[in-house]
């Protein structure tokens, strides 16, 4: 006995013909009266009769019947299970924060897909705070994204640690100075990202502290911040990859490193605490941590 002979008796059953049956299987009349009746030999009775009013079940048939459809259920069940879990083995998603595409995305992506050829990396960019929560919820396996990492429900991985940089005017006085602090920062006008990034909170938690709320505007790009400060319109926060990068292209400005340690850029690797995750997963992660070393 096998689900396809239960499936077959099944369809038999409900269509109440075994020529419709036959149609709705795709398979020829007589293939199905050859099933049902292996089926038959192997239980060692008979599953219908024929009446005047059509096809019925036979006592055995009426036994058979609640125990094949869970039967069937249960198998159809698993393996759509499985179907699903060798499908999601070979896809990974992930997130990454700006200015660590680049450095970390692409080389450990690479590695990965030599290892893992057959796999499915869903990549893309996010904000420090939405790449947390899109973690949390389930909704990526990975991230890599700007600390602090606070929420109790994602286990997180120190990468590296770079500084982040005042971009300013060169002509402004603390163009000339080799570090600045957040007391520093205190009377200029600033140009920051939006509150789904990490170093802004930092940054205003600790002029709090300091007793003062910076007068700023919003941005998103590193490269605004240089045209603000290239202008003389404001100076802005830009990580160091991107600093580094920038400050060529842009004569005027100037980049100074903050000197508070909370100012770090610090990158993490984040995941859910209490996710199982498959090779795909564990091989990217893998793969993330051996790119952090090299860098």
């Amino acid at each position: 006995m096998d689900t396809k002979q239960l499936k077959y008796f099944l369809e038999i059953y409900k269509l109440q013909s075994f020529t419709e049956a036959a149609k709705s299987c795709f398979i020829t009349t007589q293939g199905m009266h050859v099933s049902i009746k292996r089926l038959e030999e192997q239980l060692g009775c008979r599953l219908f009769v024929r009446a005047s009013d059509g096809i019925k079940l036979t006592e055995a048939g009426e036994y058979l019947l609640p125990r094949a459809k869970e039967i069937v259920r249960l198998c159809t069940e698993t393996t759509e299970h499985f179907e699903h879990e060798t499908e999601r083995g070979r896809s990974v998603s992930v997130l990454f924060v700006r200015g660590t595409v680049e450095l970390m995305a692409m080389p450990a992506i690479a590695e990965f897909q030599k290892l893992m050829p057959d796999a499915d990396v869903k990549m893309r960019v996010e904000q420090d705070l939405s790449c947390m929560q899109a973690v949390a919820a389930g909704e990526a396996d990975l991230a890599v994204c700007s600390g602090p990492v606070r929420s109790k429900e994602l286990s997180k991985k120190l990468l590296f640690t770079r500084k982040n940089f005042l971009v300013i005017n060169k002509n402004d006085p603390l163009a000339k100075k080799t570090g600045v602090t957040i007391d520093d920062i205190k009377d200029l006008d600033l140009a920051l990202p939006r509150e789904n990034v990490s170093i802004r909170n930092t940054l205003l938690a600790l002029c709090r502290e300091r007793g003062f709320d910076p007068d700023f505007i919003e941005n998103d790009e590193p490269r605004t911040a240089f045209n603000c400060a290239q202008m003389g319109l404001q100076a802005g926060i830009v990580n160091e990859i991107s600093a580094g990068k920038l400050v060529r292209e842009y004569g005027n400005t100037a980049i100074i490193p903050f000197r508070e340690p909370e100012m770090n850029w610090e990158v993490y690797l984040v995941k859910r605490k209490d996710a199982s995750h498959t090779r795909a997963v564990s091989m990217l992660e893998t793969c993330l941590l051996k790119r952090a070393k090299e860098i």
